[in-house]
Order: C-alpha cells, then sequence, then structure tokens
C-alpha cells in the first residue's frame, strides 16, 4: 500500500499524540473532510497491516490510536528518512519543488532520466514538470536550459538562485521544522528529509547555531523562529554555493554606511568563524549580504528605541488606527515602539530586495478583512517616507500587530460602565438616548429615570449618571447632555466612557472640521454652512479608495448557458467529470492539469464530493491550472455511481474552479442554498431545456 503526504503527516502525528485522537480533530487540523480523513486512515491501516504491525485502535467515542509495538518506532523513522520514495508517492506540487531544489544547487547538468529514477515517474511527467518549472523559474529573473546529450541546468545571477533557493526551502519546511531538527534530528515527513539533505549535509547545524547566538548576544536582540531560520538557511547556502566558488553581487550597496554598523562587526566575527570552520575563503560582498540579512532581522527585544523619523511614522500610524476604530491605547507608547522595532528591519528587507512571504496572509485577509485594510491606508505614512510600496506579506504582519492593541482593549472593555440615564421630558426620551449611548459606548444601561425620582437611586447601583437636566448636588458623578446628542455632547461623553472596538461609520465630518479650521487660521468664511457642505460634496465625489475593490460573483455570474449541458450520456464516473470539466478547458477557464487534479482527487481521497443525494461538487485547488473563477452544471441522462455509500448514484454534477479564497464564497452559498431545495434540484434534475435551469438558478443569484 502506498502513502502520501498527508497519510505520513497523519502517522506522525498519531505518533506524537500517543493518544485517541478524534477524527473531527484530524479533519481540522488538514483541513479536509472526515470522509477523506476515515479515507487515509484505511490507506495507513493496510500500509501497517502489510509491513507486519497490528490494526490502528479504533474507538466510537474515542477516536483513533496508533498502538505501541516493539519496532514500529524505528520502522517509521526509517521509511520517513529513506532517501528512496520506497512505498511513497511524490505528489505534483512535491515533485515540482524536488527537481526545483536539485536543479538550483546542482553545479552539472542533470538528464531526464535522473529525475525518472529520483521520482519513479514517466519521462513524459518529467518534461511536462518541467514546462511549469521552466515558467516558476522566469518569474525569478532564472531560466532553464536544456542542452540536447547535456542535460538541464539554471542560468541566472546567482543572488536570483540564492533567494529561489530559499523560497523553495520553506514552501516545504517551516521554521518549526528546522527547529525540530535542528534540537531533535527529527524529521516529519519525506520531503523535510530531502530538504534537509540540500540545505545541511555537510554541515555542522550545532556550528551555525551557535554563530547565531553569538550574534544575538552582542546585537542585543532575540531572534524570532522565521528570521532564526532565515539566518540559518542563508549561512548553510553561502557556505555550500563558496564551496562551489559561486560568488554573490550586489548592486548599489551603501557600503560605509554599513561599514559604521554594529552588524557589520557581527558579521566579519562570523565569516571569521566559518572560514575557520569549513576551510573556505568567504568574499568580502558576502559579509555585507550577511549585513544586511542581520538589518532586516525582526527581533523580540531592543533595549533603546530612538525617537527619530521612523519613530514618529509608527506614532502617525498607531494614532490613526486609534482614531478610526474610537479607541485611546493606554499603553500607546509601547505600541509604537514595538511597530518600530518591527517597522526597522521592515525598511531593509524592502531596500534591498529581501521578499517577505507571509504564509498567514490570506487568513489573516479573510478574517481580520476590515483591520488589514485600515492597516494598507495607515502605511501609507511608511510608503511616503521610504519612497517605496509596501507588499500585502508585510501589511498582514502589521495588521496583527495592531491587532493585537485592538485585542487587549476588547479585553478591558469587557467590564462594561454601568449608567443611569435621566431625562426631564421623559421615560421615552431617556430610553432613546439609552439605546444611543449602548450602540456607541461600552456601557450597561442599569436604569432609565425621570428627574423627579432621581433620589430613588443607589450611588453603589451605578458608575455614571447621564443627564439631560441639572440634578441635585448630592449625585457629583454626572454628565450633562442635550437629548440628541451633540459633538459636545460626544466630547464629554468619551471622557468617561470608552467607545465600543468598532471603526467609525464615517470619518469625513471630522477631515471637514479639520479643514474648516485650516481655512479659519487664513481666511475669513463668509457662508462657513456653505462651504461645509462644498467641501463634504467633493469629499464624497473624489474620496480615496481605502478597501480594495473585489469583485463579488453572483451564482447566475458563472453558471450560464455555454457552460451548462443536459440529459448527456456518460459510461462511468470519469466520462462524467470530464463533460464538466471540458466545457471549463474549452473556454480558457481552467487548464487540463485542473481537470487531472479533480481526477487524482478522487483516486487519493475517495468519493467525498459527492456532496448530497446525487450532486457532486468538482472541484480542485486553485493552484492547480486555474485562469479564471468558473462553474459548470451537467445533468446525466442516466444516473452513474460514483462510490458513496449514501449519495449515490449521481445524476447533477458541478464543476467550479476559484482563483483565490474569497470572490467565489457568495456563489458557492447561493449554491448550496440550491442543494437545499428538493424541489428545484429536481426540476434542473429532470428538465432538457436550459431556460428553465437558468430560472431557477436567477432565483437564488440575489445579493
Amino acid at each position: 500500500m502506498e502513502l502520501n503526504k498527508r497519510c505520513v503527516a497523519m502517522l506522525q502525528y498519531l505518533r506524537e499524540k500517543d493518544d485517541f485522537v478524534k477524527i473531527r480533530e484530524l479533519a481540522t487540523e488538514y483541513k479536509v473532510t472526515e470522509r477523506a480523513i476515515r479515507y487515509n486512515l484505511d490507506k495507513i491501516e493496510k500500509f501497517l497491516i502489510g509491513n507486519g504491525y497490528d490494526y490502528l485502535d479504533k474507538q466510537h467515542a474515542k477516536g483513533v490510536r496508533l498502538k505501541k509495538q516493539d519496532g514500529l518506532n524505528e520502522f517509521i523513522d526509517k521509511f520517513i528518512n529513506t532517501k528512496t520514495p520506497y512505498k511513497y508517492v511524490y505528489s505534483k506540487v512535491e515533485r515540482k519543488n524536488i527537481m526545483i531544489a536539485k536543479l538550483l544547487q546542482s553545479e552539472n547538468h542533470l538528464k531526464v532520466d535522473y529525475f525518472e529514477k529520483l521520482l519513479y515517474v514517466s519521462r513524459n511527467t518529467i518534461l511536462k514538470e518541467l514546462d511549469s518549472i521552466e515558467l516558476w523559474l522566469k518569474d525569478r529573473g532564472l531560466y532553464l536550459m536544456r542542452k540536447p546529450k547535456l542535460g538541464i541546468f539554471v542560468q541566472g545571477r546567482e543572488r536570483d538562485k540564492r533567494k529561489a533557493i530559499v523560497e523553495i526551502a520553506f514552501e516545504t519546511i517551516s521554521s518549526e521544522d528546522i527547529l525540530s531538527y535542528i534540537a531533535q534530528k527529527i524529521v516529519k515527513n519525506k520531503m523535510n528529509k530531502f530538504q534537509f539533505d540540500i540545505l545541511f549535509s555537510d554541515i555542522d547545524v550545532s556550528f551555525l547555531n551557535s554563530v547565531i547566538i553569538y550574534a544575538e548576544r552582542i546585537l542585543n536582540k532575540e531572534f524570532n523562529d522565521e528570521t532564526y531560520s532565515n539566518l540559518l538557511t542563508h549561512l548553510a547556502i553561502m557556505i555550500k554555493r563558496i564551496q562551489f566558488n559561486k560568488h554573490i553581487y550586489i548592486k548599489d550597496i551603501e557600503k560605509d554606511k554599513i561599514k559604521n554598523s554594529q552588524e557589520y562587526k557581527v558579521s566579519i566575527e562570523i565569516i571569521k568563524r566559518i572560514e575557520k570552520k569549513f576551510e573556505i575563503i568567504v568574499p568580502e560582498v558576502e559579509v555585507y549580504y550577511i549585513s544586511l540579512h542581520l538589518f532586516g532581522a525582526k527581533s523580540l527585544k531592543m533595549d533603546e528605541i530612538l525617537k527619530d523619523d521612523l519613530y514618529k511614522i509608527a506614532e502617525t500610524m498607531t494614532k490613526e488606527i486609534a482614531e478610526k476604530y474610537n479607541v485611546k491605547f493606554e499603553n500607546e507608547s509601547k505600541i509604537i515602539e514595538g511597530l518600530v522595532i518591527h517597522l526597522r528591519p521592515t525598511i531593509y528587507r524592502l531596500k534591498f530586495g529581501f521578499k517577505l512571504d507571509n504564509p498567514l496572509l490570506n487568513e489573516i485577509i479573510i478574517n481580520y478583512r476590515d483591520l488589514f485594510f485600515n492597516t494598507k491606508f495607515v502605511v501609507r505614512h511608511l510608503e511616503e517616507y521610504i519612497n517605496s510600496k509596501i507588499s500585502d506579506d508585510e501589511i498582514a504582519y502589521i495588521t496583527l500587530h495592531f491587532g493585537a492593541a485592538l485585542e487587549n482593549i476588547s479585553e478591558k472593555n469587557k467590564r462594561k460602565t454601568k449608567i443611569v440615564v435621566v431625562c426631564g421630558t421623559g421615560i421615552g426620551t431617556a430610553k432613546m438616548v439609552a439605546s444611543r449611548l449602548t450602540k456607541e459606548f461600552n456601557v450597561e444601561v442599569v436604569n432609565t429615570i425621570s428627574s423627579r425620582l432621581i433620589h430613588q437611586i443607589k450611588k453603589q447601583d451605578y458608575d455614571v449618571i447621564v443627564s439631560t437636566v441639572d440634578i441635585p448636588k448630592y449625585h457629583k458623578k454626572y454628565i450633562k447632555i442635550n437629548a440628541v446628542l451633540l459633538k459636545k455632547d460626544y466630547d464629554k461623553l468619551k471622557k468617561y466612557l470608552d467607545y465600543k472596538y468598532k471603526p467609525k461609520n464615517n470619518t469625513d465630518d471630522i477631515l471637514v472640521d479639520r479643514l474648516m479650521k485650516v481655512i479659519g487660521k487664513y481666511s475669513d468664511i463668509n457662508d462657513r454652512q456653505q462651504l461645509e457642505y462644498e467641501l463634504m460634496h467633493e469629499l464624497k465625489m473624489n474620496q480615496e479608495k481605502i478597501f480594495i475593490e473585489r469583485k463579488i460573483y453572483m451564482l447566475n455570474d458563472l453558471l450560464k448557458r455555454n457552460t451548462i449541458k443536459l440529459n448527456i450520456e456518460s459510461e462511468n464516473r470519469t466520462d462524467a467529470i470530464l463533460e464538466g470539466t471540458s466545457v471549463l478547458i474549452e473556454k480558457g477557464n481552467i487548464d487540463p492539469t485542473y481537470e487531472q487534479a479533480i481526477l487524482n482527487n478522487f483516486k487519493e481521497m475517495g468519493p467525498y464530493m459527492v456532496v448530497a443525494p446525487g450532486i457532486v461538487l468538482a472541484h480542485a485547488r486553485p493552484e492547480d491550472g486555474v485562469n479564471e473563477i468558473c462553474m459548470s452544471l451537467v445533468t446525466l441522462k442516466n444516473p452513474i455511481k460514483f462510490g458513496h455509500e449514501d449519495n449515490d448514484p449521481v445524476k447533477l454534477i458541478i464543476t467550479f474552479a476559484a482563483k483565490d479564497n474569497t470572490s467565489h464564497l457568495k456563489a458557492l452559498s447561493q449554491l448550496m442554498e440550491l442543494f437545499m431545495n428538493t424541489k428545484d434540484i429536481q426540476t434542473i434534475m429532470e428538465t432538457t431545456k436550459k431556460d428553465e435551469v437558468l430560472s431557477v438558478i436567477k432565483k437564488y443569484s440575489t445579493i
């Protein structure tokens, strides 16, 4: 029985847990359905039995567990660490990463049959992979050269090659993987093993670790895991490339500025130690390159924060975020200092072209969308300062910084201020005021009362009184406001009450107020109200787009007449799936690789895409060959069995391809609503008229 990447990861997960694990937990961990997990567990179980070990321990209430058996741990370690793909199936992505890594670090031409033997696949498969690899390299300024009889090699600048080596390495290994490898010499899967063999073979990793610790001590920094892993990887790659007599060239480097820095002095010492240890001569340019890495290193601490221009930028950004969310940061200086610590290495990374990839980018945009785009807006100050655009990957990290600060306020505001609302005109007005206050402030209205009954209130029952009238002197802690809540009333209230953690609905009025004050300094205003109106009108007409416009697709945007096939005759499951994908390939929406990925998903994970009785939702991942978001609908003349225990036979096939993580969600949600309406689904399955199908689809395609 063959195992793929997920099966191997699950086998390791079960071993590390050493206890029962529920199917739901595994599904969450690997972001797949519980049915897919059960299918993978069956594969693992057959693999264990085939190698002389016992069944998995499965209990309904507890989950599944890997039984303790003599020699099992040693067998798993041997299986994962073997250099051959013995009983292991490399995925398409894994094959691509292995081939790129080998090509980038090889000093000789590599022939096609070398990869055939390495990956246990056909020559045609290797040639197809090389076509996509060629495009990948080209995007990074590198070129795949194919020489008859000699073989294949990568041509390009050494600096671009090193950046590509690091990028491809960190696509398959994480900082956590590297730390585990250094501390315990443990690898979690075959791809880890492969990458570590390339990066660290013949390299004393413990020595490099000591060099980085030295740098932390002298620079008084504590590198985060990401920075530590990047430095370790860079040093290992540098040593190997120098051993191959490959030297780097850096254009337009400010050598004098770097030479006067502490980072340069530390780099000199690091190079001396490396030269002695590995018996190599390191060119001076490598010292500058290491210095740049140290400049751009993220640290968890820094004793001294200079109040320079960058500090002022960070201060402005922090104050704007506070204003947008109607909050006041009690520890504002600490927040600003933390932001400076983060931004300083960001500037160096941007300046010297060190690309940062944020693996959490999509997750941050989806889960913290409002804060992400507000952060993107305030980052304009930093962009003006360095005269360069900030990437979304960098902005996402800054978003997390502000998110933590806002979360602290949210925790603090869990305790609501207890208020009593008093009104001289009656309870109705008091309740109206109370309603507005609870919408905007973090308060609990414990009572609404008329002014004549003020004597009934006990002081221990409230924190603050908010009143529209004067009240007796013995109630000292009260705020007098207008019943319609004017701007001056909000100025009073915010001294005692905290705004709820939410962005303002409209900041134009505040901006107009500021502009009026500026105009008033330098000129006489004849008609204040008219000027305010015209300023507001211009702002509305020319307001800067803070949020990135994203197309939101309705179901009828994707399912159109030319992507619908009705009453089709198909002999088997594969033919039926191809009916749905072929129309999308013809339109150029997807590549044939996407079609193959769907078929592979069925083969590897079973019929989990049969999502409802008689319905298949066929799909793969965006990176499998999606050119444009799209969807097709196919009904079968004769239902076909897909192998699903509960939902067979299949009559309706929906094929969809998403280009990103968000634009398709509305259409998919509408499709799910359609699936839940048995009558409409039956209409689609039975009709031979596309107009009837389109009519049903239109019914669900509303905002």
